[in-house]
This record gives C-alpha cells, sequence and structure tokens, in this order.
C-alpha cells in the first residue's frame, strides 16, 4: 500500500482536506486524491501516521498541528476554479431548437 498523507489544498477557493497520494505524472511529482482519483496542489501536507497520536484535539476539534493552518494563500492553484455561472437567454434557445410554424386564423 502506497504512504497516504492528509493534505491541506484548495477547493473552489476554500480551504479544504482531504487524502492524497504521491504519485510521478509524466516526468514530475504530483498528487492524486485518494477519494476521487483528481489531481491536488497540497499547500501543506502530513503524513496520516503523524497524526494518529489525538491527544493534543483542541476544543475546535481540530489537531494542534492542523488548527493554525485553516487558509491557503489566494494564488495557490486550485483543484476546481471557480467559474462564473454562464448566462443562458431562454428566449434564444426557445428560437434555435423550436419552429412555430404560423397559422391563418378564419374568423
Amino acid at each position: 500500500m502506497t504512504q497516504q498523507y492528509l493534505i491541506l489544498h484548495k477547493v473552489r477557493g476554500e480551504p479544504q482536506y482531504d487524502i492524497a497520494e504521491k504519485c510521478m505524472i509524466g516526468d514530475e511529482e504530483g498528487w492524486v486524491l485518494s477519494t476521487c482519483g483528481h489531481r491536488a496542489y497540497p499547500f501543506r501536507y502530513w503524513t496520516l501516521d503523524d497524526l494518529k497520536d489525538v491527544s493534543d484535539i483542541n476544543n475546535d476539534g481540530y489537531h494542534n498541528r492542523l488548527s493554525a493552518m485553516l487558509s491557503v494563500p489566494d494564488n495557490w492553484p486550485d483543484h476546481y476554479e471557480k467559474k462564473e455561472e454562464p448566462k443562458v437567454d431562454i428566449t434564444a434557445l426557445i428560437n434555435e431548437f423550436v419552429t412555430i410554424p404560423n397559422f391563418k386564423r378564419r374568423i
């Protein structure tokens, strides 16, 4: 079994903890999230063996070694970039896909 790590990385602009593994991606060392197989860019990481000791859990429920690291710099690569929602013009979609026949009204 490969060594797994708890990593702190950025997801949609927010700090996030995940389990990841180091691996080679092409010619460079990279990180892959164990749960989904996506690439990650850890800001900090800890081996899971280092975190087995839970005697230093603080009142907020965080490991004291982790609680000081709840932020990631703004310029750090993001796992999923926040993207602006596309604006949909429903009228243009209707006009593109639906043709309404012209009927002559009889009175």
